[in-house]
C-alpha cells in the first residue's frame, strides 16, 4: 500500500535502483501496490515519477523504517479520531 508520498517515492527509487526503467518500475506497482489518490495525482498523472532516479534510493532497511513508522503515525491518529 502507497498511501503517501514518501513511500511511493522510496519504493519507485528502489525499483529504479535494482534494473527498472521508469514505465517498468510504473507497471509494477500498478500490478502490485494499491495507491491513494494523492499519490497518483501528485506523482503518477502529474508525471513526477519520471523526474525521480535511482541513486536517491534509501537503502531497503532505512526505507523500510521510515515507512513503518509513517504507518505507526497514521494508525495512531485514525485510532484517535475513532476516540473522539
Amino acid at each position: 500500500m502507497l498511501y503517501e508520498l514518501y513511500s511511493f517515492d522510496n519504493f519507485f527509487q528502489l525499483l529504479l535502483k535494482h534494473g527498472f526503467n521508469h514505465e517498468d518500475a510504473l507497471y509494477y506497482i500498478f500490478a502490485k501496490c494499491a495507491l491513494s489518490a494523492v499519490v497518483f495525482q501528485e506523482r503518477i498523472h502529474n508525471k513526477a515519477y519520471l523526474k525521480l532516479c535511482g541513486k536517491d534510493a534509501p537503502s531497503p532497511r532505512l526505507a523500510s523504517i521510515k515507512a513503518m513508522l509513517i504507518s505507526d503515525v497514521l494508525q495512531c491518529n485514525e485510532e484517535a479520531k475513532k476516540n473522539k
